[in-house]
């Protein structure tokens, strides 16, 4: 069988691609879909008809590890359900817990990478360990919280509230200010008249309001940033720049703990015209954009213990 490299790896570490059906023929994604009867699009399709932006941007918030192709796929599959999904995993790893999956139940799929381990001297990382090879990915069926019952699970340490005057606000300005310098824009903090913030590509400045509280500066910081990650090349539309920059602060603000009940989006249907690979990159866009962001803050949120 030939594997496909889909990424340049490390020195002496192999990546390499393929896509398995069950019985090891090579095939796509697509394929895959397509033999379990899902639909990407029917996600997007989902957006359209019903306009639960703000819930795909929860779960976003709430998934933050998965890859967004897995985001649209569960978003997708317990939209048309009807439940929004909370913490998912495997048949067995429920029982582990305690739990028992209900009499009935279906499965949520979602992609899961086929690695396999080289084990011969050309193949170890710089640890001397054996490398990972991707084979390629299969869909493996997980359910959700609610479609299990049994032993109370143990509960998760709450975010912190960061809508109010906090040391650890400030903390999160500090952090992400430092990151956009290392992107190389200087931050600034004063009175603007019409807005919360800007950002000046040409002259590689973000501008915060400074009489707003610090919530509000840390929410219009990370949408500057969010535009510093994703509209550098200036190729959007204005309408669709501040769509993805306020869904990607909102995606962070949620996953924070931060007040977010004052962002509002418009109808998918409106911004898109019904266009939806449009929606599908936005999707992806938002997703990353969170990740990377909230990426830069982990080493602070492990220090408040979360």
């Amino acid at each position: 069988m030939k594997l496909i490299v889909y990424e340049a790896p490390p020195q002496n570490v192999r990546l390499e691609l393929s896509v398995l059906c069950g019985w090891g023929a090579m095939s796509t994604k697509v394929d895959l879909l397509e033999r379990y009867g899902l639909d990407l699009e029917d996600a997007v399709r989902n957006l359209f008809d019903k306009g639960n932006w703000r819930d795909l941007l929860d779960l976003s918030a709430r998934f933050r590890s998965y890859s967004a192709t897995n985001l649209l796929l569960l978003f997708s599959q317990a939209c048309n359900r009807g439940f929004s999904p909370t913490l998912v995993a495997g048949y067995r790893a429920w029982q582990r817990l305690g739990r028992q999956v209900k009499r009935g139940e279906k499965a949520l799929f979602i992609f899961a990478p086929n690695v396999r381990k080289v084990d011969t001297g050309l193949d170890l990382d710089s640890t001397g360990n054996p490398s990972e090879v991707v084979l390629g990915f299969r869909l493996v069926g997980v359910f959700d919280l609610s479609q299990t019952v049994g032993d109370d699970l143990p509960q998760p340490p709450e975010p912190l509230l960061l809508d109010v005057e906090s040391h650890a606000i400030f903390e999160l300005i500090e952090r992400l200010a430092s990151f956009l310098s290392m992107q190389g824009f200087a931050v600034g903090f004063e009175r603007l008249d019409a807005v919360n913030g800007f950002t000046d590509f040409e002259n590689q400045l973000v501008r915060v309001r400074s009489d707003v509280s610090s919530s509000q500066r840390f929410k219009t910081l990370v949408h500057e940033a969010a535009h510093v990650i994703l509209h550098h090349d200036g190729v959007l539309s204005r309408a669709q720049a501040e769509l993805e920059a306020e869904s990607c602060a909102y995606v962070v603000c949620r996953a924070l703990g931060i007040d977010s009940s004052s962002y509002s989006f418009p109808y998918v249907a409106r911004w898109s015209e019904g266009d939806v690979e449009l929606v599908n990159r936005v999707v992806r866009s938002v997703h990353r954009c969170a990740g990377k962001i909230l990426e830069c803050l982990e080493s602070w949120e492990n220090a408040i213990q979360w």
